[in-house]
């Protein structure tokens, strides 16, 4: 089993939710395909977790603040036994992304507003357009790699979660490459150097989630 793509893992947790989950060591990534008009009452859990829409409008529930949510504009974030819920407003499928991730650290504690606006930016690695948030235990930025363009070979002291949006790019992480597509994703542990080539004419986007790295040791 690859560390640096892990393989997917399809579940229906109830007739409107089906998870398609992704296990990156103490990281847990969800893309979620949730159906109209879906409820999810307040729950709580001792991971700190993050997530964003990719199309449609919904209702989050962070602690008693609700705020809506639109597609790549905001990402809600709940620190570790913060109840959390959220309502569909659309009537359409909704899908999107949440991470969980338990923190072994002093900041993960009610220090971050329950709602990141993300802002348009430069991406420092690539250069590249993108939309940026931050906050205690993560960044997010979501950029826009334009056809026939690479993302330079590069490592960081953070882990790195990437997930592909629309078309295909081809990831190389440590010694392993793969061709990666929406519905797959690459993880690059800290200290790994990583690259990608996007080899289509059209652009791709894609969402790159740092998280702090507590020695994890890669095989």
């Amino acid at each position: 089993m690859s560390v640096f793509f892990p393989e997917p893992q399809t579940i229906k947790i109830r007739p409107d939710l089906e998870l398609t989950l992704f296990q990156c060591q103490e990281i847990v990534i969800q893309l979620a395909n949730i159906s109209p008009g879906a409820i999810f009452e307040p729950h709580q859990h001792p991971e700190s977790q993050m997530g964003m829409i990719f199309n449609g409008c919904v209702e989050i529930n962070v602690d008693g603040n609700k705020a809506i949510l639109e597609p790549f504009q905001q990402v809600y974030v709940a620190a570790a036994n913060i109840p959390h819920g959220s309502v569909i407003l659309s009537e359409e499928t909704i899908l999107g992304v949440e991470i969980k991730y338990l923190i072994k650290s002093q900041l993960n504690e009610h220090i971050d507003e329950p709602i990141l606006n993300l802002k348009p930016t430069i991406d420092k690695t690539t250069g590249f357009p993108c939309k940026f948030g931050a906050c205690s235990w993560f960044q997010i930025a979501i950029l826009e790699i334009p056809p026939n363009e690479k993302l330079p070979r590069c490592t960081s002291s953070t882990e790195e979660i990437g997930i592909i949006l629309n078309e295909q790019i081809m990831m190389k992480v440590g010694e392993e490459e793969k061709l990666l597509e929406y519905g797959t994703i690459y993880h690059a542990p800290a200290g790994v150097y990583h690259s990608g080539y996007n080899a289509s004419e059209q652009s791709i986007s894609l969402i790159k989630v740092s998280l702090p790295s507590y020695a994890h040791s890669v095989a």
